[in-house]
């Protein structure tokens, strides 16, 4: 075992001590009742609808030739 291979392990283990000392403690109601708190499930909802509108936007930019052509085309017969 090299002596890397220890210090890491060791670091590990402290950080992962470090970690669970921590958890211990609870956030005070000062900081979970309050009014100004951050809406992450808008945040997320807003990031589907913005894949949606790109791929919307990206639909629009492709010329309608490009279209047609793309959904006349069919799969290649491939002999045995």
């Amino acid at each position: 075992m090299n002596t890397i291979t220890l210090l890491l392990a060791l670091l590990g283990i402290a950080s992962f001590a470090v970690l669970f000392y921590f958890l211990r403690f609870k956030a005070s109601s000062r900081q979970t009742d309050r009014d100004n708190r951050i809406p992450w499930h808008q945040i997320l909802f807003q990031r589907e609808r913005y894949k949606e509108v790109k791929a919307t936007i990206e639909e629009q930019k492709q010329p309608k030739a490009e279209k047609q052509s793309l959904d006349d085309e069919e799969d290649a017969d491939f002999k045995d």
